[in-house]
């Protein structure tokens, strides 16, 4: 059997306070696309579909129409929820789904669903294990058997102490879960002192392990223990991560092959770095952080940049330069009066001085501003 691999989807996220509908909804066409050339017989979705527990309405569609041409297109759907998911919310429905070749594992209820399936080699069990953390494990322990709320490996093996997968039979489970020795990068949930790490040995009793939470594809200990990553690159430190569709054939027990389908996004993440006058003279589309380097702020940056830049998102100064030094390379700032501050910041901003009614007028509002 073949199976495809996507997870964090994070529909509805936003960077930088801009939405990323547009680009979700292009991607989400272009794997649709894949899946229907490709046929495989099911598409695993490993957690953090959402992008926050109450996504809206649109996000909600966007994933109702992809799901309805998967499903179209002939392959099953395996559905677990991240830690970014409402478990509850994803569960809606799931008996439902189910009927209709679409398996959810929402909220974890002490016990991982289970489903069966057969082809020419044998039975295929797929389990799938939704987000965990200590406190939803807990839920389902007595007293005696509950896991320190800081002990995430612990709940994990504590959910799965009740599976006790068939070695004869090959074995694949899906999980949203940071394992150690994975990379990641900085769009994604940090705990402090990476208290949510989780041993890669907890799933040594299954031939592949479909990961999410991590947005970095990347494989952890084995060829077979894998994060498919995200769909888009939702940070700037991703801008090299190449993204794409994770393909697994599993043939005879211990025969696995993997693949992935290069994804090309509607606009890329870019950082840029430079003087304000040198990246005026380009243009792009995608998104991009600027970096200036020039000796003093530019007033108006950000607006100026965005006539070659429209999709600006993120504009900073290079942190080697101490501007605050340059600025007070003549004279110190806190020798100067409010009047004489704003008259310079008019000047740079405007090319001409403040006339004599302004200067008046700015210097009546000072001194209300002192009483």
């Amino acid at each position: 059997m073949r199976f495809a691999h996507l997870s964090d989807l994070h529909l509805g996220i936003r960077i930088c306070d801009v939405k990323m509908a547009e680009d979700q909804r292009f991607i989400l066409d272009q794997i649709a696309e894949i899946i229907e050339a490709h046929k495989p017989d099911g598409v695993f979705i490993s957690g953090d579909i959402y992008d926050r527990p109450i996504p809206p309405e649109e996000s909600v569609e966007m994933l109702s129409n992809f799901l309805t041409r998967i499903r179209r297109a002939g392959s099953e759907i395996y559905m677990i929820s991240g830690n970014h998911d409402s478990p509850e919310r994803i569960d809606f429905g799931k008996e439902l789904f189910g009927s209709a070749g679409i398996f959810i594992g929402g909220k974890y209820e002490g016990r991982v669903k289970k489903i069966s399936r057969k082809d020419e080699y044998g039975e295929i069990d797929i389990y799938l294990l939704p987000f965990i953390k200590p406190s939803y494990v807990n839920n389902h322990l007595s007293e005696e058997e509950r896991v320190e709320s800081t002990d995430y490996d612990g709940a994990v093996r504590k959910a799965l102490a009740g599976v006790s997968p068939d070695k004869e039979k090959r074995n694949i489970i899906l999980a949203h879960q940071f394992v150690q020795g994975a990379t990641r990068s900085d769009s994604e949930e940090v705990l402090v002192g990476f208290i949510d790490a989780i041993s890669a040995d907890i799933f040594e009793d299954f031939d592949y392990v479909a990961l999410g939470h991590l947005h970095k594809r990347q494989s952890i200990k084995r060829d077979t223990l894998v994060y498919s990553g995200s769909p888009l690159k939702y940070s700037f430190k991703e801008e090299k991560n190449e993204k794409s569709v994770t393909f697994v054939e599993l043939k005879e027990k211990g025969n696995i092959a993997i693949s992935t389908v290069p994804l090309m996004p509607r606009r890329e993440m870019k950082n840029l770095k430079g003087r304000f006058e040198d990246l005026m003279k380009k243009k792009s589309g995608d998104f991009v952080r600027v970096v200036l380097t020039d000796e003093i702020p530019i007033p108006f940056a950000f607006n100026k940049l965005r006539n070659s830049y429209p999709n600006i998102l993120r504009l900073e100064y290079d942190k080697s330069k101490n501007y605050s030094e340059l600025l007070n390379k003549n004279t110190r700032l806190k020798e100067k009066t409010p009047l004489e501050l704003f008259d310079e910041f008019y000047l740079k901003s405007n090319g001409r001085e403040l006339d004599g009614e302004q200067k008046k007028f700015l210097a009546e509002i000072i001194e209300e501003g002192k009483e």
